[in-house]
């Protein structure tokens, strides 16, 4: 039987695709490229690349294969997890493969939400997901986002399940139904089944991390790598009461992120680092960003800034 490698804790980051401000919208591999450099260098783990944050529904599968192609030449020591997108089984199937001939390491799949809880149901959500681990060629990260899944949550029991395949090593909670982070996180059988648990979202890192979570993908580590790191090892060497007090400002930074989502990562990406032609996406998000809550949380935005400077 095939060992597959479980992704180990830390801190990881789903990637914004930067766009030339062009009429295309074309990929811009320079700003890419150098984004990702820089969170290598602050010590991220690995990157998600084609994810939500990334706007991958938005791109061609070609322009997803160019990104993971591309990072992983320029930084061949960078983990890649791959997005897929769609529903149909085979093709996700064919997805992961060329994925993995283009230099990913591991497979991030949404769950299945299209027709909504009244028709999709938790053992068909298993069978969905076991079909596609049976003929995957790279492990499979279950990707939980009730907010654009039609509010569809995959259960305790459904994790035990599916934990159960060798290919499916984790999963990205990416929600704040901390009963759901507590049950996965304390799972002993999880655990045997070297199944590991991420958040998805950095606001509740410590509170994650208290309840056996072993890490996050975020995108506030895509502006502030260091911190994000800072806060995960303040916690790992049991200096809680640091980790509190950080975690509260990480949470404060957060709240701009989480109203302006993808585009509030580019904003302040632009702001940091000076990446990126574009501040908006393709259609429809392709309309320049309300920044009054980013001048709300200005302030927050800047002391989370001095922190990292520092490190």
């Amino acid at each position: 039987m095939v060992s597959y490698k479980v992704l180990s804790g830390g801190v990881y980051s789903p990637l914004p695709t930067f766009f030339k401000n062009d009429a295309k919208k074309s990929l811009d591999l320079e700003a890419q490229v150098a984004h990702a450099r820089h969170l290598y260098d602050s010590g991220i783990k690995g990157i998600l690349v084609g994810g939500s944050i990334g706007e991958a529904i938005h791109l061609t599968e070609e322009e997803r294969l160019t990104l993971i192609r591309t990072l992983h030449k320029a930084v061949p020591e960078f983990t890649i997890i791959a997005g897929v997108i769609g529903y149909c089984i085979e093709d996700i199937i064919r997805q992961i493969s060329v994925s993995k001939e283009n230099g990913a390491s591991y497979s991030v799949i949404l769950v299945p939400g299209y027709y909504g809880p009244s028709l999709v149901s938790q053992k068909g959500i298993i069978s969905w997901f076991n079909s596609i681990a049976d003929k995957a060629e790279l492990p499979i990260i279950l990707y939980n986002y009730p907010g654009v899944q039609n509010g569809i949550q995959l259960t305790f029991d459904s994790y035990k399940e599916l934990s159960r395949h060798e290919k499916i090593v984790g999963c990205k909670l990416t929600h704040y139904d901390f009963t759901l982070y507590t049950l996965v996180g304390k799972s002993t059988e999880l655990r045997d089944n070297n199944f590991s648990p991420f958040a998805g979202v950095g606001q509740v890192l410590v509170p994650a991390l208290s309840v056996g979570i072993e890490g996050v993908i975020d995108g506030l580590s895509t502006v502030f790598p260091k911190s994000m790191i800072h806060l995960f090892n303040l916690y790992q060497e049991g200096k809680t009461e640091e980790a509190s007090k950080l975690q509260e400002l990480v949470t404060a930074v957060n709240e701009m992120t989480a109203v302006l989502n993808l585009l509030g990562i580019k904003y302040a990406i632009k702001h940091r680092f000076g990446l990126g032609e574009s501040l908006v996406g393709r259609p429809p998000l392709d309309q320049e960003i309300d920044i009054t809550v980013w001048d709300k949380h200005y302030e927050d935005f800047k002391k989370l800034e001095a922190l990292e400077e520092s490190l």
